[in-house]
């Protein structure tokens, strides 16, 4: 039987089935140590968001001007280094690039605990941001080379589930921390003096990093696996060579930039401010606030994280070859409708709910690092990695944040309008993103099929 042309563009398209492939003990261990290790970036990502009004307070600055110190104080370092450090990834020993990078950002990271203004604070996290930007091409990098490209996704979940659990540790650390020390105005510390109960939380969240970092020396550094079959085994690619393979898929590149990047400002938006939203607008403790946040970001980050590194490569081993945008075009609409109502409820076990939703459809990094590495030769991977980083980075964690913030500030008015801000950002990127989604289903089943021709060791 034909199916008409109308209805065979809908139809999706899938290849061969792919077989099942074995990973080795060895690799599973090395992702365990590579979640540690970003679980040791995470901490004091998402305690950040929760300390706002002691920060705002003691350092006398705006929300608009603590975004900048969420956002791009943070991004801008954090993405312009990980294209050379990128580079770097395709050529040297990772392992190092790595280690170096833990100790800086841990001593960054402890550096906001002694920050006692606004530029002081400032710096730190732009060592924090120029540090953490050696962890994923990395570790991306890495994993390529352990894992099929079957699995290769779902081994970026997993190490992604570091966000879960430090973003999760972080919050109810900086919470008991802020709760606990509510009548003291200030510790005094050996070596640092008096310090402020926030800057405690950044100490605190800096020293687990420099006593993991050694760790990674318990990885082998695998051998470079899916190199270009016609490219010399042991010469580096020229200058200028990653741009013109992007450009050979530039739809595919284009499509997966654009429509991760636009569901990252949203996302951010809604997750920088969530812990300031519910202290704000139902007046939570910052310890209840804190606790909240903790168990949606432990549990529905960890589910969605993992959902997202297996359900794109179940896809892909049926012969769904699109399959790390298609999840996304169905899962932004879920995203969109949670967001709006956690943001916008007046019922706090409904917020809390819709808000658990949310974070479950948030994580995409699994799947947006699976689509880069199945479709790029080794010679490239950090670099592509490290470019979209620099896009998504400065799109999302540049804009999403102070986004939220400039609505709140300039366009409403009083302390409740977060939640309004939040929800206005969310509807109005969702669509978007799911055009672009949409975009890049054609281009990525290009971009697998080429893969597929020049991959001889895969």
């Amino acid at each position: 039987m034909t199916v008409p042309a109308e209805e065979a563009a809908i139809i999706p398209e899938a290849g061969p089935a792919l077989t099942e492939a074995r990973v080795s003990r060895s690799s599973w261990l090395s992702l365990a140590i590579f979640l540690l290790l970003y679980t040791c970036a995470f901490l004091d990502r998402k305690v950040f968001d929760l300390l706002v009004d002691p920060i705002t307070r003691d350092l006398k600055i705006s929300d608009l001007q603590y975004s900048f110190l969420q956002g791009a104080a943070f991004v801008v370092f954090y993405s312009t280094l990980g294209v050379p450090i990128g580079w770097a990834v395709d050529r040297f020993a990772r392992r190092w690039i790595i280690f170096f990078g833990m100790i800086f950002w841990s001593l960054a990271t402890m550096g906001s605990g002694v920050s006692h203004n606004y530029v002081q604070l400032m710096l730190s996290r732009i060592g924090v941001g120029a540090g953490e930007a050696t962890l994923h091409p990395s570790v991306y990098s890495m994993l390529s080379d352990m894992f099929p490209r079957n699995r290769l996704t779902t081994a970026v979940g997993v190490y992604s589930v570091g966000a879960s659990i430090g973003g999760a540790v972080s919050l109810v650390l900086g919470g008991l921390i802020v709760g606990l020390s509510s009548g003291a105005s200030q510790f005094v510390l050996p070596l640092v003096g008096a310090i402020k109960p926030w800057q405690l939380v950044f100490l605190l969240a800096g020293a687990p990093g420099l006593l993991a970092a050694s760790l990674v020396f318990l990885v082998r550094e695998p051998a470079r696996k899916g190199k270009l079959a016609s490219a010399p085994r042991q010469s580096a690619p020229a200058a200028g060579s990653v741009l013109q393979f992007m450009r050979g898929q530039r739809g595919f590149f284009l499509a997966h930039f654009a429509a991760f990047s636009v569901f990252g400002a949203a996302a951010t938006g809604v997750t920088s401010w969530s812990a300031v939203f519910y202290m704000r607008v139902f007046g939570l403790p910052t310890m209840q606030a804190a606790l909240s946040l903790g168990v949606v970001t432990l549990f529905a980050s960890t589910a969605g994280l993992l959902a997202a590194g297996w359900i794109p490569d179940w896809l892909l081993r049926r012969g769904f070859r699109d399959a790390h945008l298609r999840y996304y075009v169905g899962l932004l609409a879920l995203f969109a409708v949670a967001g709006v109502t956690a943001t916008l409820s007046h019922d706090l076990m409904i917020s809390l709910g819709a808000m658990a939703v949310t974070y479950f459809c948030v994580p995409f990094i699994p799947a947006a690092a699976g689509a880069l590495q199945i479709t790029t030769p080794n010679e490239f991977r950090g670099q592509v990695s490290a470019l979209f980083l620099l896009v998504y980075n400065i799109v999302s964690w540049g804009l999403g944040p102070t986004v939220v913030a400039a609505v709140s500030d300039r366009l409403l008015s009083g302390p409740k309008s977060i939640g309004t801000a939040m929800a206005l950002t969310v509807a109005v990127t969702s669509p978007i993103a799911i055009a672009l989604f949409a975009m890049g289903l054609k281009p990525m089943r290009k971009a697998v099929d080429a893969a597929a021709a020049w991959q001889s060791d895969r």
